[in-house]
């Protein structure tokens, strides 16, 4: 029989059109021998529980229950809907239970090259804490290292996953945006700026910036759009230490504005340049584009990518 011959018969047509909800409303009138019984258990007005039976009744073409003085009976056909109600209720039940135990049972371990201080984004913490309470037998394992070579790392697979920045379009990436992080330009307390208003970024040409190895392109491109950083005070790949520079007076540098905020040298680190005209860094969950992943990898990247998205 072809597929035509099969979508038009009516049983095909039947279980297309039919509202599952009336059949757990009847359902539940069978169990408790009434429909005010079921519309207390539903916690629905009972005109509504009525009138679903009425339309599962209409739609079925035939009565399912009397109305007696005790409650309803159940008819020969309202019997053998209720037998097959019951069976997929049972069927439900079972397959949550299956799932949630394979849920459960899913082992193994899932490793991210990560850039530091990543606890300070709660966007993450959301990620990571649902997944535990759903794979509570997954290790996480972070592996924390500079900004390109998480890049690079995912780029060549060698780790399936990562958390960081990505300079430029890439075929071979999948980008998840995890948020945009603030950037600010911070001098220490032997500046001349320090604990003063906030200046145009003309104003810090002559100043001698601390920077990394290598820099991230906004940083970059925001340096050289304002004749920025022509003096080297220092070099510094650790975020800390570039922290640490900034405030012995080494030079001004970009740094993010949140982690300093919650580090111990807030208090020594002073922001030069307004809010509006700081760049954002977006940092991303990186991953390559072979859909191939392991089992761990593939569910936290499912998790991520419906909470981030």
């Amino acid at each position: 029989m072809s597929k035509t011959e099969l979508d038009s018969e009516p049983m095909v047509k039947f279980v297309r059109n039919l509202d599952w909800n009336l059949l757990k409303i009847f359902l539940e009138i069978a169990r408790r021998g009434g429909i005010g019984a079921a519309a207390r258990a539903l916690n629905k007005q009972q005109p509504s529980v009525s009138a679903a039976l009425q339309r599962l009744e209409s739609q079925m073409g035939t009565a399912l229950c009397t109305r007696t003085s005790r409650g309803i009976e159940l008819t020969v056909q309202g019997q053998h809907v209720l037998a097959t109600c019951e069976a997929a209720y049972a069927s439900i039940r079972d397959m949550a239970r299956t799932v949630s135990t394979a849920r459960s049972d899913t082992t193994g371990t899932v490793t991210l090259r990560v850039i530091s201080n990543l606890y300070l984004l709660p966007q993450l913490s959301c990620v990571f804490d649902t997944f535990h309470d759903l794979y509570p037998r997954i290790e996480i394992r972070l592996d924390v290292a500079p900004w390109r070579a998480v890049l690079e790392s995912v780029q060549r697979r060698e780790v399936e996953l990562g958390i960081g920045f990505a300079d430029s379009h890439d075929d071979r990436l999948v980008c998840i945006l995890v948020t945009e992080q603030p950037q600010q330009i911070y001098c220490g307390p032997k500046h001349p700026l320090f604990g003063k208003p906030p200046v145009a970024p003309a104003r810090l040409e002559e100043d001698p910036f601390v920077i990394t190895q290598d820099e991230p392109k906004p940083y970059v491109r925001f340096r050289e759009h304002h004749g920025l950083g022509r003096q080297v005070g220092g070099f510094a790949d650790n975020l800390q230490e570039r922290m640490w520079l900034i405030q012995l007076g080494m030079g001004i540098g970009f740094l993010p504005q949140p982690i300093v905020d919650a580090s111990s040298f807030s208090a020594h680190l002073w922001p030069l340049l307004a809010p509006e005209v700081t760049p954002k860094m977006p940092i991303y969950l990186l991953a390559s584009t072979d859909p191939v992943r392991s089992a761990p990898a593939q569910l936290l990247f499912e998790v991520a990518s419906r909470l981030l998205r």
